[in-house]
């Protein structure tokens, strides 16, 4: 008989991320993390695995080990890791293995790293204090009144970033002291070193409005932290038309293709891919519109994946990124001359990172399906994926349904897509449901693995998951069509998606759920105070009053530029029309309500206000919060908290739907 998925199951994952294919392109360096003993923090280590034949092997314990990465000459990694402190350093180890090599004693809080092309010398980025750039000695009594003047003061995850900003370090690669390549009240991420060395590439918005705009740029800095061509700002490689991130030089030096947008729907634009010309500024767009780079499809089963960086084939010709479509990311490489795409992979799953080596064409990456979280593949040009790691083995033993993808006809006559997970014993007549509703709005459910679900289902719980206006995959015009509609088209195409899966037969009207995090949070509470049709409801880190959230969370303010129709002060009745709070007296299903205390992105005033306003009126309404926790807390919380909170989900839907397997 196989086994069912638990809750508990949680703790025996391992999450692979961060796949570092060797120069040689022989074979991959990559990180594996797990929960550690007493459910209280993760482990994670540097495994590396041949491309050929050969099992994986661990080359690092440290049990706080990232961000592996290969010296030019294959000989070494560099690598981050928390062995010594509380923060990142920075250390070397011998592909062979060995003893590593710490190369920043006394630094830490490092967050990124990347080797010269000599092999020489390694960038970094940390944040440095407000003190420290402007030569300030600080006063250890300190005065601890935080004064703030800029509006982006705080950010989720992170906190107070008002005083310290993120700057780019050179530190030779035997040890000694690390350079401060940037200057500024700025911050600057993502290093990229141009082919000679001299140089390297980073993202910055050094605007002085930039609290205010989403802009950003590419510039170029000295490597050795000279001022640049005899000026005292460093080169400005972009236009600012928008954001700018992940920049990567081609072989030559001549050209940096990046990751942005021009702002066309602002914060609803999708992410494409732009080249800009070193020599004369010139910035070109080479994807389609409706083309977006990057994988948007959520999962709650990965750990420690970074931004990736698109990356130049070795002779310039293409351009390598992952892209989004229909609930599925690919891998694909586009000609930066003609806009030519070529598509790489083309399976019903979701790549999450990737590198390349330049001297095979070999391409390695992680992917992950419903059915299996993220494991380490290989494709090589013209082959076909191979698979190479096999760290989550335990899941043979286990019974886990794969979704059925349904498609139906939702507002404005627009097709839906979505999926019924059902449990691995079939359902039978008179079933109960459950819809899951995917955070953003700009975000999207697809071909990932999602433990909640696994849960659910083995509970007797069908799941029924969709991507309704809003959501990215489906091209830019139906990515940004919720502007100043939340609650409007999104909504009509949840329900539709319900109706749909009722109209199939089997499900139990009178035993209907409803769940959902961030945007899925908000929601789920517009729902319930708009159909009664469900008979429990959770809603997570959620916002229900907009004009309260445009000043309390970290981004809200940027909602008035397009998502929402101007300012609150602009447009009060607006903001309240499109608040769940304005409906709260209409709600009439259970609510389960869980939030976290340091969330700042949906600040946890927000749970307040709807629990307060249900039980004020006399609802069913029960209030869960997590201290220390943030927005992420369903995905890289502390284990003990994710337990529990999956614990609560399944318990409040077996109360309130009479289910127990």
């Amino acid at each position: 008989m196989t086994d069912k998925m638990r809750v508990e199951d949680l703790r025996k994952y391992r999450w692979i991320s961060d796949p570092r294919i060797s120069p040689g392109g022989e074979e991959v360096a990559y990180v594996v993390s797990g929960v550690s003993d007493g459910d209280s923090g993760y482990e994670s280590c540097i495994w590396i695995v041949p491309c050929g034949e050969g099992e994986p092997w661990q080359l690092t314990s440290g049990g706080a080990d990232t961000m592996p990465r290969w010296s030019p000459d294959g000989r070494h990694l560099a690598f981050l890791s928390r062995r010594e402190g509380d923060g990142n350093s920075l250390w070397i180890i011998p592909r062979d293995g060995g003893e590593a090599r710490r190369v920043t004693p006394g630094v830490e809080g490092i967050r990124f790293l990347s080797w010269a092309p000599g092999g020489d010398r390694l960038a970094f980025t940390r944040f440095v204090g407000s003190a420290e750039l402007d030569g300030v000695e600080e006063d250890p009594e300190g005065d601890d009144a935080v004064v703030i003047r800029t509006m982006s003061y705080k950010l989720n995850g992170r906190g107070f970033i008002h005083d310290e900003f993120s700057h780019v370090f050179v530190v030779d690669a035997a040890g000694g002291d690390a350079v401060r390549i940037t200057d500024g009240h700025y911050d600057h991420v993502e290093p990229a070193w141009f082919p000679d060395g001299a140089h390297i590439a980073c993202a910055s918005a050094r605007a002085e409005d930039r609290g205010y705009i989403d802009h950003a740029d590419i510039f170029a800095f000295p490597a050795d932290g000279s001022v640049p061509c005899g000026s005292s700002e460093p080169v400005c490689l972009t236009s600012s038309l928008g954001p700018a991130s992940s920049p990567a030089v081609n072989s030559s030096g001549t050209h940096v293709v990046y990751v942005g947008h021009d702002n066309e729907y602002f914060g609803a634009t999708l992410p494409g891919l732009w080249v800009a010309s070193v020599a004369d500024g010139a910035v070109d767009s080479i994807l389609d519109g409706d083309l977006e780079v990057g994988c948007a499809i959520g999962g709650d089963n990965r750990y420690g994946n970074y931004p990736e960086a698109p990356t130049w084939t070795a002779d310039d010709a293409e351009i390598l990124f992952a892209t989004s479509h229909r609930g599925r990311c690919n891998l694909a490489a586009v000609d930066p001359a003609d806009g030519e795409i070529r598509y790489l992979t083309d399976e019903d799953w979701a790549v999450t990172a990737f590198s390349y080596s330049d001297a095979t064409g070999r391409i390695a990456f992680v992917a992950e399906d419903p059915v299996r979280p993220g494991e380490i593949w290989l494709v090589q040009p013209g082959g076909s994926p191979k698979r190479l790691t096999h760290h989550n083995e335990h899941l043979d033993a286990y019974d886990l349904p794969s979704p059925r993808e349904i498609v139906y006809p939702g507002s404005e006559g627009v097709m839906i897509q979505g999926w019924i997970l059902d449990p691995p014993d079939g359902r039978g007549e008179g079933a109960p449901l459950v819809l899951q509703i995917h955070g953003g709005p700009h975000a999207a459910y697809g071909y990932a693995f999602n433990h909640e679900f696994h849960c659910l289902v083995a509970d007797g719980f069908s799941v029924l998951y969709t991507n309704p206006h809003g959501s990215r995959g489906y091209g830019a015009e139906f990515n940004a069509s919720t502007r100043h509609d939340w609650g409007g088209k999104d909504y009509a195409d949840l329900m539709a998606g319900v109706d749909f899966a009722l109209g199939e037969g089997g499900f139990d009207p009178d035993r209907l759920g409803v769940a959902g995090g961030s945007f899925g949070g908000f929601m789920a509470n517009w729902i319930v105070g708009h159909d009664d049709r469900f008979a429990a409801a959770v809603t997570q880190r959620s916002s229900c009053n907009r004009f309260s959230m445009f000043g309390t969370g970290d981004l809200g303010y940027n909602h008035g530029q397009w998502e929402f129709p101007g300012y609150p002060w602009e447009n009060p009745g607006e903001y309240l029309r499109l608040s769940p709070i304005s409906y709260v007296d209409r709600v009439n299903t259970p609510m389960l309500i869980i939030h976290s205390e340091n969330d700042l992105r949906c600040p946890v005033s927000q749970a307040e206000e709807w629990f307060t306003a249900l039980k004020r009126l006399g609802k069913e309404a029960v209030f869960v919060r997590f201290p220390d926790e943030n927005h992420e807390l369903s995905r890289s919380g502390r284990p003990d908290r994710r337990l529990r909170r999956l614990e609560l989900i399944v318990q409040w839907f077996e109360e309130k739907l009479g289910v127990h397997v």
